[in-house]
Parts: structure tokens; sequence; C-alpha cells
């Protein structure tokens, strides 16, 4: 078994000036897979009897629950730098249709 360090409470402050000596410390914890909302079984019934049996094998393809979830995170995220929040403002030109 692995030696685990101590947990210790501490206030931001006294983290932020460096008051206390504490090794660095990392980690990463995900509660998606507990919050993961459960399918309805009316809605379960719902796409059984829309989609073919030949794609019954990718039912998971089309939840409802799961499609209106964004994608999980992965290593090649990157973040998109905003000048500002909103966009600037302007005249709206027409376009034709052309």
């Amino acid at each position: 078994m692995k030696d685990v360090g101590e947990v210790v409470a501490i206030s931001s402050l006294h983290l932020f000036q460096g008051d206390m000596d504490l090794p660095p410390l990392s980690f990463h914890a995900s509660l998606e897979e507990q919050w993961d909302e459960k399918e309805e079984p009316e809605e379960i019934e719902t796409v059984l009897k829309v989609v073919p049996p030949a794609y019954h094998q990718y039912l998971d393809v089309f939840s409802k629950v799961k499609a209106e979830k964004p994608p999980p995170h992965r290593t090649c995220d990157h973040h998109i730098k905003l000048e500002g929040l909103l966009p600037p403002v302007g005249v709206i030109y027409s376009l034709s249709n052309q």
C-alpha cells in the first residue's frame, strides 16, 4: 500500500502567502459517473420503437440525456481566448440572396 499523506486544513490566505511548507500536490476528481442522469423508461421504450432493430446496439447514440450534455474533457482540449465577453456593437448589414 502506498504511503498516503496527511490531509491538512489551511486557509487560502496562508496558502498564498506561503506561510506553510507544503509538498506539491495535485489530484483530479470526477463526479461525472455519480451524477450521470438516468433515462426515463418511457423514453427508452419510445427510442426502441423508432430505431430499427439493426441499430439497437447503438441506442446510446440516440439518448436525449447524453445529447444534451457537452462532450467529456480530453487531453486535446484547448482554450479559446476572447478579447471581450460580448461581441462589439456595430451596424448589421443586409446580405443579398445572390
